[in-house]
C-alpha cells in the first residue's frame, strides 16, 4: 500500500483494506508521516516516510517513498493517488511487480483546488487537463484499478477500464457503542482536517440561529480544525457550545460520535470533486443511528433517499441548515426513526464486509494471473 498525502493509519487504507488484505497476505503500508517510523499494527506492517514542514517540499516526501518502495520485497504496489501511481509504475518495472490503481478523489478537479488555483480560471482548466492525461496515461499499466463510488468511476469507465467499486461503508461488525434512545441536542461534524468546504461556518451560524430556541444546543467538531477556521470559531465568542477534539485514533472517534443527536454533512460544492463526493462520515453517522443533515447532492442524495436516514438541504443556505436542525429537535421520535433507518441500512446493504469480498477476490485474480506469468 502507498500513499503519499494519506497519514499511515488513513480510515479507509489501512483499517478497512489493508486489514481487510491482511486476512490472505502479507500487507505493509508506506505512507507520509511528521515523523519516520517503522512498526506493525493489527497484522499490517506500517513503514511511515518523514514528511517535510512545508507542502513545497512534497517532491522530498515522493522520493522518500520510492525509496522506501525500492526497500521492500512485494508482490503487487498498491497505489492511492496520481504521483503514488507514478511511483508505482517506476518501481513496477524496475522491479517486475503488478500494480493497482485505487481511485479515492477526482483528482483533475482535487489537485488544482489543493494548490490554491481558483476553479473555473484558465490555469485551472489546463492543470486539470493535464492532471486527467497524465493520470489516465499511468492507468493504463495497472492490473487492476478500485473507485471509491460510480462518479468517481465514470471517467475511467469512458476510456475503457472497468473499476471494481470500493465504497467507504462502515465496518459493521465493530464492537461500538450505540445508544438507540438519544437525549439532549448535541449536534456532530466530523472531517479528518476541517477545511472550508466543509461548511463549518455555515453550521456555527445555523447552530446560532437554532440556539434562540433551544439555548442547550451544542456543536462538536471531530477532526482537526485548521488555523484559519480556529481563528474565526475562538473568535466568536461561541466558545461555551462549540468544542474541537481535534484528531482522534478510530475507536474514540466512534465513542465521542455516539454521544450525538445529528450528524452535519453539509458539503460546500466548490468543486467538482466535493459535488460528486460520497464520504466515510456518512456512514459512519448511520451506523451509529445518527439522524444525518446532508447536502443535496447526487451520491449523497441516493443514499440518504435510499435508506430514509435524515434530511436534506441546500449546502450553501443557512436558514436551510437551520429549518433541518429545528426539525429535529422538534420531532424526536422521527429523528429517532431516521437514526435507525440509516443504521438498519448499513447493517444489511452499506457495509464494509460487502466492499471485503471485491477487494479479497480481485486480489485473487491478481494472484492467479501472477501464477500463470511464471
Amino acid at each position: 500500500m502507498l500513499t503519499t498525502t494519506h497519514r499511515p493509519h488513513d480510515g479507509r487504507i489501512f483499517e478497512k483494506e489493508a486489514k481487510s488484505l491482511a486476512k490472505e497476505h502479507d500487507v505493509t503500508i508506506i505512507a507520509p508521516s511528521d515523523a519516520g517510523s517503522f512498526g506493525e499494527d493489527g497484522g499490517v506492517r506500517v513503514v511511515a516516510v518523514r514528511k517535510p514542514a512545508s507542502n513545497l517540499l512534497h517532491p522530498v516526501t515522493l522520493w522518500r517513498a520510492f525509496r522506501a518502495c525500492l526497500d521492500l520485497e512485494c508482490d503487487v504496489y498498491h497505489c492511492h493517488e496520481p504521483d503514488a501511481l507514478l511511483i508505482g509504475v517506476l518501481a513496477k518495472y524496475l522491479k517486475g511487480k503488478q500494480l493497482v490503481y485505487d481511485i479515492h478523489e477526482h483528482w483533475p478537479s482535487e489537485i488544482p483546488f489543493d494548490l490554491g488555483i481558483r476553479n473555473g480560471t484558465p490555469a485551472q482548466r489546463a492543470l486539470s487537463t493535464l492532471v486527467s492525461s497524465v493520470e489516465i496515461a499511468l492507468t493504463h499499466l495497472a492490473e487492476s484499478t478500485f473507485a471509491v463510488s460510480e462518479s468517481v468511476a465514470a471517467r475511467f469507465r469512458e476510456r475503457g477500464f472497468e473499476p471494481t467499486i470500493l465504497s467507504n461503508y462502515s465496518i459493521a461488525d465493530l464492537d461500538i457503542p450505540y445508544n438507540p434512545d438519544r437525549n439532549g441536542r448535541n449536534l456532530m461534524l466530523m472531517a479528518g482536517s476541517m477545511q472550508s468546504f466543509h461548511g463549518v461556518g455555515k453550521c456555527i451560524e445555523a447552530v446560532c440561529r437554532v440556539r434562540e430556541r433551544y439555548p442547550d444546543v451544542s456543536l462538536t467538531l471531530v477532526g482537526n480544525v485548521r488555523e484559519n477556521l480556529d481563528a474565526g470559531i475562538g473568535g466568536s465568542g461561541e466558545s461555551g457550545f462549540i468544542t474541537s477534539t481535534g484528531f482522534l485514533p478510530y475507536r474514540a472517534m466512534y465513542e465521542k460520535l455516539s454521544e450525538g443527536t445529528a450528524g452535519l454533512l453539509v458539503f460546500q460544492p466548490t468543486y467538482y470533486n466535493i459535488s460528486i463526493g460520497l464520504p466515510n462520515k456518512l456512514f459512519d453517522y448511520m451506523l451509529l443511528g445518527l439522524p444525518v443533515i446532508a447536502s443535496d447532492l447526487p451520491e449523497i442524495r441516493m443514499v440518504v433517499n435510499r435508506a430514509d436516514c435524515g434530511i436534506l438541504v441546500d449546502p450553501s443556505s443557512v436558514s436551510d441548515i437551520a429549518d433541518a436542525i429545528t426539525y429535529i429537535f422538534d420531532h424526536p421520535e422521527e429523528a429517532r426513526r431516521m437514526g435507525a433507518n440509516g443504521r438498519q441500512a448499513v447493517l444489511e446493504t452499506y457495509n464494509w464486509s460487502r466492499m471485503e469480498a471485491d477487494l479479497l477476490q480481485t486480489y485473487r485474480s491478481l494472484s492467479t494471473t501472477s501464477s500463470t506469468m511464471e
